[in-house]
């Protein structure tokens, strides 16, 4: 959350000229930060769907919050793009968690 914070804190042309200079580099960024933010809050709750859920709060959050930045707004389609790492974090915890093997599960499940 800290990382997505700082980020999203950034004018834009800070963002534009160092982080992300295209709109296809910050969609792939949005997907990968909220996709792991979701794995993160299910070590956390251990519960795929609020994982998901506290995801998508916090993706609304932030566009709401980076609105108030300098050069930055806020977009649905990017809260469109948080909830498909979400999606993605939660079919990886729904269908190929319980296959992986013990040390791996252990990562996050302990």
């Amino acid at each position: 959350m800290v990382v997505i914070f700082t980020l999203s804190s950034m004018p834009g042309e800070v963002v534009n000229a160092t982080v992300a200079r295209t709109e296809t580099v910050q969609k792939i960024g949005h997907l990968f930060l909220f996709s792991f933010l979701c794995l993160a809050y299910f070590k956390a709750t251990k519960n795929i769907v609020l994982s998901m859920f506290l995801t998508l709060l916090y993706a609304i959050f932030d566009e709401f919050r980076q609105s108030f930045t300098l050069e930055r707004s806020s977009s649905l389609s990017d809260i469109g793009v948080d909830m498909i790492g979400a999606l993605i974090s939660g079919i990886f915890l729904w269908k190929i968690l319980p296959k992986l093997p013990e040390r791996l599960k252990n990562l996050l499940l302990k």
